[in-house]
Parts: C-alpha cells; sequence; structure tokens
C-alpha cells in the first residue's frame, strides 16, 4: 500500500477551546478521519473561499470606480417588488449600458 501522508506540509500549533477539541475528536472518530486532515481540509476551504471572496470585492470596486454599478435604492426597489403584482423589471446599470449579465 502507498505512503498517503502529504511529504509537502508544514507544522503549525493552533489552540482550541476544549469543547472544539473534544467535537473535533468526536467528529474525526465518526468520519473516520484524523483530526488532522479535518482541520487541514477547514483550513484549506476557509483560505479558498477568503480569497475568492477578496477577489470579488477588489473586482466589485474597480466596476465601482468605472462607473458600473447598480443604485441601493434601485435594487431594494426591485427586490421588495418580488412576488407582488407589481413586480418591476431589473434594474439597469448606472452607466446606462446593456451588460452581458443583464441579458
Amino acid at each position: 500500500m502507498a505512503n498517503t501522508t502529504n511529504t509537502n506540509s508544514a507544522t503549525f500549533s493552533i489552540r482550541l477551546k476544549p469543547g472544539t477539541k473534544k467535537r473535533l475528536a468526536k467528529l474525526a472518530a465518526a468520519s473516520g478521519r484524523s483530526a488532522n486532515f479535518l482541520i487541514s481540509d477547514a483550513v484549506d476551504s476557509y483560505v479558498a473561499d477568503h480569497e475568492r471572496m477578496l477577489a470579488e470585492i477588489r473586482q466589485a470596486g474597480r466596476q465601482v470606480r468605472s462607473g458600473h454599478y447598480i443604485k441601493h435604492r434601485d435594487m431594494k426597489a426591485w427586490l421588495l417588488s418580488w412576488g407582488t403584482e407589481q413586480e418591476l423589471p431589473p434594474p439597469k446599470c448606472v452607466c446606462g449600458k446593456q451588460h452581458h449579465d443583464e441579458l
């Protein structure tokens, strides 16, 4: 059987609340995975999610600075109209142009 240990990893020490440590041990036992695997997997997911979120925030900032956004009051009015007899059409970008995601 091949060794599946990840040799391209580094040790990192963390402090957990006692209750969290206990819950982690139970989850590890129930899932058949090591606590180390679960922690590493959780950190990988957290970092990827936050990298994606920060990239989206930067992209949104670029769009606003270039004049491509929807006014808050227009978006709010549209969302509040959902499911009513007076449902509004989707709001338009303030630049006045139709974008590919508005089609």
